[in-house]
């Protein structure tokens, strides 16, 4: 949306519908806290270090997440969320896809309302709607469709920096601290017994423009295999049959016993790097400026003429996820490049393991 309508859609609903001057819960009256996060598997991830602070702020209170369930596993076991819940029928503006669901989004806030503060970090419309409609006490939250005057304190003008740093600052609104704190997730010990293997190369992404070719990913593992390493290619559901299909879990608990994990830029890959993993992340249309950076973890990014700039999340493709130069950043990536770069985690992993 084009920042001057924007502006004006948030002159107009801020005459109409005035903020009422509402105190923000102190922490020890607050008793349920719901946050609303429907962008993807990552997106959810770099919110935890907010959610973990929201929990800190306000210790006596229940949280509750409400997610997209593809990520669901993002916060399974996590000690600061009491409940889960799962809505899909919302547009989360970036995909355009699903169609929202008004009646179900309704019927959602019903459930929601009554809580003593709501917290979005979606900033889409109809999440900017789930938070009036479910009339908490408080709600602090963004929106660059000028829809924030919905919120009782919001994040005015939506900065741009990295996500990890964005979903602090809503939290931060609420008067909650993370400064520290990084993503993290929690997994059990459900899925010890899945085979190692020294590459792990997962295939999938959450949008066609994030995708590299499946044929580079099966010259790389027969490379390796000519090596007499042991490789596997993984994926999802949406990813060809012949890949292995698992969940997010078992993905990130077989790759804490590989000695390289190679993905695209996806939450997965975040996830991975975030446990220790040596990690080789291939980007397209997105900036790894935006994004954590962790110890072991390579980059891989063609910078082209028409690539997200210094300060944009992603490239004019992203909405409306269509690119007009052939995606060549990830058309043009050779195999050959992320061949060398997995090489060099692999010298690495052998000096400092020991002998």
């Amino acid at each position: 949306m084009k920042p001057l309508l924007a502006s004006l859609i948030h002159a107009a609903g801020a005459a109409l519908f005035p903020r009422r001057g509402r105190r923000a819960p102190a922490p020890e009256d607050a008793r349920r806290i719901v946050v609303t996060h429907f962008h993807y598997i990552g997106d959810v991830f770099f919110a935890t270090p907010a959610i973990a602070a929201l929990k800190c702020r306000f210790p006596g209170a229940a949280l509750d997440a409400v997610v997209h369930s593809r990520a669901r596993e993002v916060l399974l076991g996590n000690p600061d969320v009491r409940e889960i819940i799962c809505f899909d029928g919302l547009c989360n503006d970036r995909t355009r896809e699903p169609r929202t669901d008004w009646r179900a989004l309704a019927a959602l806030a019903r459930r929601l309302r009554g809580c003593d503060l709501l917290v979005d970090f979606t900033g889409v419309p109809a999440s900017c709607a789930l938070a009036a409609l479910a009339r908490p006490r408080w709600s602090v939250g963004f929106s660059r469709a000028g829809l924030g005057f919905v919120f009782d304190r919001e994040l005015r003008p939506v900065p741009e920096i990295p996500l990890v740093d964005r979903y602090n600052a809503v939290a931060a609104l609420a008067g909650a601290d993370a400064g520290g704190l990084m993503p993290e997730i929690h997994l059990g010990d459900e899925n010890v017994s899945l085979p190692r293997y020294d590459i792990l190369l997962h295939v999938g992404a959450g949008f066609p423009l994030k995708l590299w070719p499946v044929e580079n990913f099966r010259s790389i593992a027969e490379h390796f295999w000519l090596h007499g390493l042991s490789v596997a290619l993984v994926g999802g559901p949406s990813d060809p049959a012949e890949i292995t299909h698992l969940s997010l879990r078992q993905v990130a608990a077989m790759a804490r016993g590989c000695r390289v994990y190679v993905g695209l830029d996806t939450g997965l890959t975040h996830i991975v790097a975030s446990l220790g993993v040596p990690t080789v992340a291939i980007y397209g249309p997105t900036n790894p400026r935006f994004l954590p950076r962790w110890p072991h973890e390579r980059v891989v990014w063609s910078q082209l003429p028409c690539s997200a700039t210094e300060d944009e999340q992603h490239c004019a493709a992203v909405p409306p996820m269509r690119c007009d130069f052939q995606h060549r950043c990830l058309q043009q990536l050779g195999v050959e490049r992320v061949i060398q770069e997995i090489n060099e985690c692999l010298v690495a992993s052998s000096t400092s393991s020991p002998s």
